[in-house]
Order: structure tokens, then sequence, then C-alpha cells
């Protein structure tokens, strides 16, 4: 009989199935390329003390090791520092390191799959596909795009290391050192960095002994040595530790037992039931039922068939995954439900609550494997698989359906952030809201270190350092704006409200940011404020017959006490936060200033 020539290779489907498992890492890298925003927010500003410190000769061990929050980032400091001066702080390679953790904890899952589950290339990669697709998940876009949070992928990426180890060749000895520095790291990486202790120790002394007389000669040998790592990592952790002042005391939290069960539910399931507009917590709590639910039931078949070497040395490494899930769950409920339930929904906790779900996809198809073989005169094989390809298909599903709002989280991210960048950049010059932007509690602070990284070169690009228009405004035209200041009216108090919209005709995306500016009495522009950017007009997008228009629109109240007394030109500027250049949007109000009353005389 005549081949078929349409018959894929096993190698040509391989091919396809290996480019299928990295298509959510190439999606999501692209993403983090498309919406990042170069730019030091919240807790960056701290970190980038030792900056100054390296710069002056004066940075020391302590300040290293120094509590920040509930954590000891020692190691992620070393890491700052070496990318500060390396990139000038870009903050950018920040999101490189994170997603190239993210990608070691991708191959360390994956290896372990190939060693637990076994079976052909092209079901390793699906498994793979589908875990990746939790691994790279958009979900955690905070994480993504916050270069800081490169502490949260440091102890995931240890502790699938050392799980990895555990089933090596290498001899026991090499093993526990091992496991011991990359635990240390964990440790002083991150405050739940602590669970490495917890989650490999089990791992390694179960993997690869099957009798119990050596698993306790084992524990026995080993175990002490484990102990006092922990003991001293712990001790040292706790050293002078205090308790942030803005974080609630975890004992408090033993007054709302049903709060803190609702809390742990939700974070379980938050990564799944987050997407939905309609309560989203209520959902997450749902999806966090079914989570423990299922993870209890296969934990309790293999408790069950303990003393099945095969199978415990198939599933311990899952089971300790999912524990790092559970106990992170647990320990985040206590210390943070005074916070409100609704905050178990944050996306950077889903970069814990993930590893629960990869867990439950391996031990689903491994106990299912296991099942098959041991009770084939009670389980109808195809009912059981199809039950796990619909569990598998479900989850896939949903978390498909999760990309869409979290891209559109991502845009708003960036839209937000490049504002910020814009109120930053202009610093010394606005006297309005971008205080409350930026931090009103540490905004002398910020605008210090702003301007010491900008000396340093860490600022890119710097602080603008003029104040008159005519200094940054963009000779070359190299960007196109499209827009119009539309409105400029009073609403009392002598303030006036501002409005328009504004997109760059190269990326169709709204502006970075929107300056207004009033003529001094030189009659020269000069900044005055940053306005509110993002407005949604849905009239502009159905008359303009595009969705681009719709985040275009800006707004801003102007408090007209600093404006000079006479007649003045009102204008608004597109901002690039890449080059400080501005560009006019078309559109300029005459308003008079008697003294006494502002009035909007003229606009065109």
């Amino acid at each position: 009989m005549q081949k078929n020539n349409y018959e894929l290779s096993p190698r040509l489907i391989a091919g396809i199935s290996l480019c299928l498992a990295i298509i959510p890492a190439i999606v999501l890298g692209v993403l983090i390329l498309k919406y990042s925003v170069n730019v030091p927010i919240q807790d960056q500003w701290q970190i980038s003390d030792i900056f100054e410190k390296f710069n002056q000769r004066i940075l020391s061990f302590n300040d290293l090791i120094a509590q920040h929050n509930e954590s000891r980032k020692f190691f992620p400091r070393l890491i700052f520092l070496a990318l500060a001066f390396i990139t000038k702080w870009n903050i950018k390679y920040e999101m490189l390191v994170t997603f190239l953790l993210a990608c070691i904890v991708s191959i360390n899952i994956y290896l372990l799959n190939k060693l637990t589950i076994g079976g052909s290339n092209i079901k390793g990669l699906i498994i793979a596909f589908i875990s990746n697709i939790f691994i790279f998940s958009t979900v955690q876009y905070e994480n993504w795009l916050w270069g800081i949070q490169i502490v949260v992928f440091i102890p995931i990426a240890c502790i699938t290391s050392c799980i990895l180890i555990a089933y090596s060749r290498l001899n026991n000895q090499t093993k526990i050192f091992i496991c011991m520095v990359l635990s240390t790291i964990s440790t002083f990486s991150y405050a739940n960095g602590l669970l490495a202790w917890v989650i490999v120790f089990p791992v390694l002394a179960l993997v690869q002994l099957k009798f119990w007389s050596d698993i306790r000669k084992n524990i026995t040998l080993y175990l002490p040595f484990w102990i006092i790592g922990f003991i001293a990592n712990v001790t040292f952790y706790f050293h002078d530790y205090q308790k942030p002042l803005s974080h609630p005391n975890p004992l408090e939290s033993i007054q709302y037992p049903y709060q803190i069960f609702q809390y742990f539910l939700a974070f379980l399931g938050s990564s799944l039931g987050v997407n939905s507009s309609i309560q989203p917590l209520n959902n997450s709590i749902i999806f966090g039922v079914v989570i423990i639910i299922i993870f209890i039931g296969l934990f309790s078949y293999i408790i069950w068939h303990i003393k099945d070497y095969e199978l415990r040395s198939k599933t311990i490494s899952w089971i300790m995954l999912g524990s790092y899930t559970v106990i992170s769950a647990l320990v985040t409920s206590f210390g943070r439900v005074t916070f409100g339930v609704e905050q178990a929904l944050s996306s950077r906790y889903t970069t814990f609550s993930t590893y629960i779900i990869i867990s439950i996809i391996h031990l689903m198809i491994i106990v299912g494997e296991d099942a098959i073989k041991k009770y084939s005169f009670l389980i109808n094989r195809s009912l059981l698989s199809q039950i796990i390809c619909w569990f598998l298909g479900i989850i896939t599903v949903i978390q498909v359906h999760n990309f869409t709002y979290s891209v559109d989280k991502m845009k708003s991210w960036k839209q937000n952030y490049l504002k910020y960048k814009g109120c930053l950049l202009v610093i010394d010059f606005t006297h309005d809201n971008c205080q409350n932007l930026i931090d009103p509690y540490y905004f002398e602070y910020i605008k210090q270190r702003a301007h010491y990284l900008t000396k340093l070169g860490f600022l890119e690009p710097g602080l603008i350092t003029t104040n008159r228009i005519s200094d940054l405004i963009d000779m070359s035209n190299e960007r196109q704006v499209e827009g119009t200041f539309e409105k400029l009216e009073y609403i009392g108090n002598n303030n006036l409200l501002a409005t328009g919209w504004a997109i760059f005709t190269d990326t169709n995306l709204p502006v970075d940011a929107i300056i207004l500016s009033y003529d001094n009495l030189q009659g020269e522009p000069i900044v005055y404020a940053v306005a509110d950017m993002t407005m949604t007009r849905h009239n502009l997008a159905k008359e303009l017959k595009s969705k681009k228009y719709l985040k275009s629109g800006w707004k801003k109240i102007l408090y007209t006490h600093r404006f000079p007394q006479g007649k003045i030109n009102v204008k608004a500027w597109a901002l690039d936060t890449n080059t400080t250049k501005v560009y006019q949007i078309p559109g300029t109000y005459i308003v008079n200033n008697n003294g006494q009353n502002i009035s909007v005389l003229l606009g065109n």
C-alpha cells in the first residue's frame, strides 16, 4: 500500500508541540516590551538608596540585608545594584530578569514532568503548554511590569530547582548543600522565601528512597544539618526585625475566622476567577473551593497508597509544590485579611496561587494512570481520561479567556504610569495633584531621590530643568499629534476646567501626558499642570469610527491663583516621556485675570 504523503512525521509533530509549548512565553515577552514603562515607582525609590551609597563608597552589608517591609531583600538588592550600573537603571532590564526567572521555573517544571510522568515528547510538551499558560499568565501583570517584583519569582525558581536537584544523580551531601544554599537565597529575597526550607526537605527525604528504613536513616543523617541551616536563617532573618507600621498584626485576624476562610479560598482561586465582570470575589472563592477539594482528594489517594514507592516518588514533588501555594495562602490570609477579603484578588498574589493548579495538572495525570493500573476492574479508562482532558481543557479555556482582561489591565498600567512619569519629569514645576499621584507622603523624598538619580544618570530621561515650553518644543516634529484642546470653561471660585483629547499618530495610542501652560509676564508659555489622562470618550470613538480614540480623553481643573494678571494664553501640549519633547495640541484660549475674577474671552 502506498504511504500517505500527507502523514506528519513524529519529528514534525514534536516540533509543532515545542512551538506550541513556548507560545505563552513569547506572547508574554512581547506584551512586557509593549506595555512596560521605564520609571521607578513605589518601593523602588527606597531601593535606589543603595545606588547612592555604592556611588559614595559607603554601602555596607547592613544596607543590603536591611529589612524592607516584611522582607530582607539581600540577593535582589545585589541584582538591582548590578543592573543599575550596567544599564543606568533601565528598569525594563529588571523585568527581563523576572521573565528569565519564570523561564527557569518553566524549564524546571518541564523536566520534572519528564521525570515523573514520562511518555512521549509530544505528551510532555502538551502538558508543558498548559503549565506555561499559567506560569506566563498575564493575570500576573503587576509582577511582570514592576521591576522590583523580581523578589516574587526568586523563591519559586529556587524551590523548583531544589526539587529537580532531588531527582538528580548527585550524592546526598551535594544535594543537601546545594539546596541549603538555594533555600538561603530564597529566604533573603522575599518574605515567603522561608517556605523553601519547609517545602524542599520532604522531597529530598522521600524522592529516591524505596524502603522506610532507608528513609529513616536519611532523615536521621541529614535532618540535623537542615534544621541547623533553617534555624540559622530564621535567627538571622528576625534579628532586630520590626513589624512594618502600615501592616496589621496577624494576631488581630483571629477575630475574623470566616473572613480568613474566604480570603484563603479567594487567594487560591484568584488566577481563574479574577476576570469575572460579575462578582469576581465570589467566583474566585468558588474556584478556590474546587481547587482545594481536588488537591485534598489527590493527596488523600497518595496517602492511602503511601507504601507504593513509585507513586510516592512521582508525586512528592507536586504535592510539595501545591503545598507552597496552600501555605502561602494561609500565611497571607492571617497577615492581610484586615485589609479586606477583596485584597486576595491582587494580581501580585496570582504568582503564588498558580502553582497549586500546575501541581493538580500533573497529579491528576499521575494519579489517574496509577488508579487505572490498580483498579482497572472498577474504573473505566476512557471515562477517566475524558474527565482529566475536560478538566485540563476547561482551566485552559478559562485562562485564555483571562488574557483579554489582563491585557486591558496592562494597557491601563502603561497609560497610568506614563502620566506618572510625565508628572515626575516636571516635578519641579507643577503645583497640582501630581503630588497626590506620585505619593503625597513621600513626595519630597521622591523629589530628592529623582534629582540625585538624574545627576547620577540613572533616571532616563532626567528631570526637566526648565519650565519654559519653548525650550521643550520638538523643532524637528519627529512625532505628530492628532487631537484638540476642546474646551476651557469657568467653573467658579476662579477655577477653570480644561478638556480635550489627543493621540500620537505613529502609535495610535493616547499621548504619554498632557502639559497645560499659561503665559508669563513676558508672554512665554510656562509649564503649569499635568492633565488627568485616559478619559473614556465613547462618542468620539463612535464619531471617528475607531476604538483608538476610546481612551484618548483628558481633563484638568486649573487653580488659577498663580496666573499673572492681564490677558494670557492657555495651551495644551503632548509630552513624549522618552525624549521630554512637547507637541502643541490645536486650540488656544485667552483668559483674562483682572485680579479679582477670571474669565475666558476667546478660544480658537
